[in-house]
């Protein structure tokens, strides 16, 4: 079938290294060409650029995927010219390579969901028992079939180019002379292979940061590769202890501490102790929400519309971009500022301050609703540990004639049962729900239709559907004793997948969720133009309740006018900080970039020019934080001793 091209053993590695060397850059760059949206701001000369600069991350990968080629073929033995033996090699070969190409073809639907390529968050998936992998997988295959046409391109080329290349068996007149000689190539070989993995002769090898030294942060996955960067990230699961600031005043610059907490705005004074409804939205983006976008003309949110129209809203960041990371930051105040996730992570043990955990103190019955398999991305755990005892799931629902074949119970009838389930509780209770079917693959019950023809896309159609739940919800639940005592706080745990609006395609628009109390017999009917983000959402649950007690978390009060706005968030190696009048990146320890979001909403202009002083303070601000939350991670100083 094959017409062989049979060369020395070195010249066969390196003609087969040189063309997958290409294959892995074509995989690589696959990412633009399926989501060009998302890098609106390149030209020609500049995509060219960085497409010629991921070849050194690409020969990274090139040469550690290839280390059974490299050895088994130049190892200076006469057994590599072994039929059974260059079989498993060929083999090797094949299939080593054919997994670095399936990654980078994974991330090419991945990627618009996180903006960044995969971490090793990946092995956390593989290795989970708490989803069914196999339909999530076979959902995949169906929606993104071309992905797996364009895989089996690739590996049709990789077996070719297997079979045709092919070491030539000689025999050499002078055995010594040949060990003596294929000896000096396979050391020259070996060193070429080390000085490309370590990325040439600087003094520390390449790793994810050495990406941000040829562009911005939200061009990098541009540069690297998928299997790069998960090779990377499994590494750099451990923070380094910081020392910017002498630990013993660092305190008194700024602590994740809140005492005395207090509430002097907003507020509306009150007689009772009230409940906690805190409602978890999956994938709703304030892009998708008519009441932060005038420009929409049919919204998909009439429901939330209205009732953000009669609650006390602000201009809500994530501090993640995915629902495991979620939960950390609205339920216990902790950002998620590592490359792995904190429930996926050596530090998941640490004892952490859930402000569950002080409603509990305060005599509250807690609860935590989800309609997703029990133990889904930890939440059960993750919820637990923030002080949530009661774990409502999909085996507590025990009716599968509601299940959506792949993530749980269909939002609607799960509210329902979630608004019933609330009677049973002694007030005060606090409970937090977890919506689902906003999600990927967007499936729908059957007994339900829409008739709006403006609504196009299968993800616009959940959202549809979910604001219907929650309208729902709120009817039922309007008609319990409970209701009238109820403070309801509506967020989301990450943005919307695809973007549609040209504000949201930028580091600050992908984080941007609805962050609204409602309770207007408690909480003031406004629209604050501050930010605000998921850290600040249980110091501020507290504030509300007028609970005065103790807890660590890394937000502020929303209550107090006296504490000033602020945003963290980490992306692809770079710190995200912000005041609320600029955004700034960093690497950790020098200014990237700095906007100005409230006159460049779309973040066109860079106004960082190397002019330090002007924003010292700024990057003070941020170092404190930052040496806050590494040091107190590393040191298990997340919780208040009582």
């Amino acid at each position: 079938m094959y017409n062989h091209k049979e060369v020395n053993s070195w010249a066969m590695i390196l003609i087969r290294l040189c063309i997958m060397l290409l294959l892995l850059s074509l995989s690589r760059w696959l990412l633009y060409i399926f989501n060009a949206d998302n890098f609106v701001e390149l030209n020609n000369k500049e995509l060219i650029r960085l497409y010629f600069i991921g070849f050194r991350f690409d020969l990274h990968t090139l040469l550690i995927f290839n280390i059974p080629l490299i050895f088994g073929y130049g190892l200076p033995i006469r057994l590599r010219y072994n039929k059974t033996y260059r079989k498993i090699i060929d083999i090797t070969f094949i299939f080593t390579n054919s997994i670095a190409i399936a990654l980078n073809l994974i991330d090419v639907i991945y990627f618009r969901y996180l903006d960044k390529r995969m971490s090793s968050e990946l092995f956390t998936f593989f290795t989970g028992t708490d989803e069914d992998q196999f339909s999530l997988i076979l959902h995949f295959i169906i929606d993104f079939w071309y992905m797996f046409l364009i895989f089996f391109i690739f590996l049709f080329i990789i077996i070719v180019l297997t079979k045709i290349v092919q070491p030539k068996a000689s025999i050499p007149n002078n055995i010594r002379l040949w060990h003596i000689k294929q000896s000096i190539i396979f050391i020259i070989m070996i060193s070429f292979s080390v000085i490309g993995i370590r990325g040439g002769f600087q003094l520390k090898p390449i790793n994810l940061l050495t990406a941000i030294e040829y562009t911005s942060s939200e061009n990098t996955p541009l540069v690297i590769n998928t299997p790069f960067s998960i090779c990377m990230s499994s590494t750099s699961s451990v923070i380094d202890e910081i020392n910017y600031f002498d630990h013993e005043s660092i305190d008194s610059l700024y602590s994740p501490c809140h005492k005395n907490i207090i509430s002097n705005r907003f507020i509306i004074e009150k007689t009772k102790t009230p409940n906690v409804v805190l409602i978890i939205l999956e994938s709703f983006g304030q892009e998708m929400i008519g009441y932060y976008n005038d420009k929409i003309e049919h919204s998909n949110t009439p429901f939330l519309d209205s009732l953000f129209k009669r609650s006390l809203t602000f201009d809500g960041f994530a501090n993640g971009r995915r629902s495991i990371e979620a939960l950390p930051s609205i339920l216990c105040g902790i950002p998620s500022l590592m490359a792995t996730d904190l429930p996926s992570s050596r530090y998941a043990i640490n004892r952490i301050d859930g402000f569950g955990n002080i409603l509990k103190d305060n005599g509250y019955t807690t609860s935590f609703f989800h309609g997703g398999n029990n133990g889904t991305m930890s939440f059960n755990t993750t919820s637990k540990s923030s002080g949530f005892d009661y774990y409502y799931g999909r085996d507590e629902y025990n009716n599968d004639s509601d299940y959506d074949g792949t993530w749980g119970i269909y939002d609607g009838p799960f509210l329902q049962y979630m608004a019933c389930k609330l009677n049973d509780f002694k007030e005060p209770f606090a409970a937090t729900v977890f919506t689902l079917s906003s999600h990927h693959p967007y499936s729908l019950p059957e007994n339900y239709a829409i008739s709006d023809t403006s609504i196009n896309t299968p993800f616009e159609k959940t959202i549809r559907y979910v604001d219907k739940a929650l309208n729902d919800f709120f009817a039922t639940a309007s008609k319990q004793k409970w209701f009238e005592n109820t403070i309801f706080i509506i967020t989301a745990d990450h943005v919307n997948p695809d973007h549609y609006y040209d504000e949201y395609k930028n580091i600050a628009g992908s984080y941007r969720v609805p962050i609204a109390f409602y309770a207007p017999q408690f909480i003031e009917n406004k629209e604050s133009q501050e930010i605000a983000q998921h850290l600040d959402i249980g110091v501020s649950i507290l504030a509300a309740l007028g609970i005065n007690d103790s807890i660590i978390s890394f937000g502020r009060n929303l209550f107090d006018s006296i504490q000033q706005p602020e945003y963290i968030s980490y992306l692809n190696n770079i710190y995200q900080f912000s005041d609320g009048e600029f955004l700034m990146q960093s690497d950790g320890k020098n200014i990237v970039k700095i906007y100005d979001i409230k006159k460049d909403i779309r973040l066109k202009n860079n106004i960082y020019n190397d002019d330090y002083e002007n924003w010292a303070k700024l990057d003070k601000e941020f170092k404190i934080r930052l040496q806050q939350y590494n040091n107190r991670m590393i040191n298990n100083k997340l919780y208040i001793k009582r």
